[in-house]
């Protein structure tokens, strides 16, 4: 069995999650539902630019114990920075 479980695969115009075991001609669904055959022939660069299905998404990231995305953003602090100061303007 592969390290992972799940694998990207372009279909009906997103990327979805299907099993990483499964090989051409293989009959399955996606983690969305969706029905599909494992194609013979490697996905084009285009369908591989393809949008993310949100729904195998979520359903691969629980499976993994990874956070939902978007993740909530933190703010990173910033150091203050001193404020540039010359002698001339304190000399009278």
């Amino acid at each position: 069995m592969p390290i992972r479980p799940f694998r990207w695969l372009p279909h009906n115009h997103k990327r979805h999650a299907v099993d990483a075991d499964l090989v051409p001609r293989d009959e399955t669904r996606t983690l969305c539902g969706e029905e599909l055959v494992i194609p013979t022939t490697p996905c084009t660069k285009d369908q591989w630019c393809w949008p993310t299905c949100t729904e195998c998404d979520a359903r691969w990231r629980t499976a993994e114990g990874i956070l939902p995305f978007p993740r909530r953003s933190t703010p990173t602090p910033h150091p203050r920075r001193p404020v540039p100061t010359t002698a001339k303007a304190h000399a009278r």
